[in-house]
């Protein structure tokens, strides 16, 4: 039978000591990590007070969806991302087989009904130029004259249907609904393309012949900034870089706060936006790109 060591008491504090001092040595030797310096600095604004804001830059005309009225598959795409279309090009179109198919049927049937109601008033015209009308029944000319009605309402309903065929048609290609860039394909030959709002747009283009900064300003400060304010505009990453903004306008409903700073900023801030246009610069700009807006604290009248 093992018998189990059983140290004496008197060594028990003296283990517990030494395994403190071990434990404190470890922590004391290890190194504080050194401060790291940001790469780039803060931004700050030029003023002596301002109103701070994230700005988002989107086109002039805002980022425009493009979508379907009638779902189908895609046949062929005719723009790529940067191309530059005006309005009424073709963008893409989806399948026109059945269609065309149809609007074949109608066109037959059309020219078959042209045939008949030309019959129909030939046969009309034969009974009312007789010189005698008594030679033939009264009923053969209502008859006759139903008829020829008849061919030519035909005629008209066919027309209809055509029309609307074509038109059908002339919805499958989809055309660009302004004058603007292509800033995004989310379409490719061979998909199928379905009709109503979607979670990512077929194809998203805007007007970008001037780019504009939305800015949201928190709802305790929209009472103090004005048109006239003085602003100015940093893209991230680049503070040294100042832009003069020029007001636009105000989006006139406030609306819970979309962009934020840092990740654990709270979200049930509400805010109000306000659309500056930025000056032409040479410097590539890119939609979606933040940039830190600074307002003029003086200039936007607060106490």
């Amino acid at each position: 039978m093992n018998k189990r060591t059983i140290l004496p008491r008197w060594k028990l504090p003296y283990i517990a000591f030494l395994g403190s001092v071990f434990a404190l040595a470890s922590v004391l030797g290890r190194s504080e990590p050194e401060a790291k310096t940001p790469q780039v600095a803060p931004p700050q604004a030029e003023y002596t007070q301002s109103i701070a804001g994230i700005g988002v830059i989107e086109p002039k005309s805002e980022l425009v969806s493009i979508g379907v009225e009638l779902s189908g598959v895609v046949r062929s795409v005719m723009v790529q991302v940067g191309d530059v279309v005006k309005k009424g090009d073709v963008l893409f179109r989806l399948d026109e087989r059945d269609i065309d198919a149809q609007i074949e049927t109608l066109e037959k049937s059309l020219m078959s009904a042209k045939i008949q109601a030309a019959d129909a008033a030939a046969q009309y015209a034969t009974v009312t130029g007789l010189d005698d009308m008594r030679a033939i029944a009264k009923d053969e000319v209502n008859r006759r004259r139903y008829a020829k009605e008849l061919a030519t309402s035909r005629i008209e309903e066919i027309k209809a249907q055509l029309n609307h065929a074509r038109t059908t048609k002339a919805r499958l290609s989809i055309r660009a609904p302004m004058d603007g860039e292509v800033l995004e394909v989310n379409v490719r030959p061979g998909e199928f393309a379905s009709a109503g709002a979607l979670p990512q747009p077929l194809i998203r283009m805007g007007d970008v012949s001037t780019m504009h900064v939305r800015v949201e300003i928190d709802e305790e400060y929209a009472s103090h900034v004005h048109e006239h304010s003085k602003a100015q505009a940093m893209r991230r990453g680049n503070s040294d870089e100042r832009l003069p903004l020029t007001f636009v306008r105000f989006e006139p409903y406030i609306k819970p706060k979309q962009n934020l700073a840092v990740a654990n900023q709270s979200v049930d801030t509400r805010v109000m936006q306000v659309i500056y246009a930025l000056p032409q610069q040479n410097v590539k700009m890119y939609i979606g790109q933040q940039m830190d807006v600074f307002i003029d604290h003086n200039e936007a009248g607060m106490p």
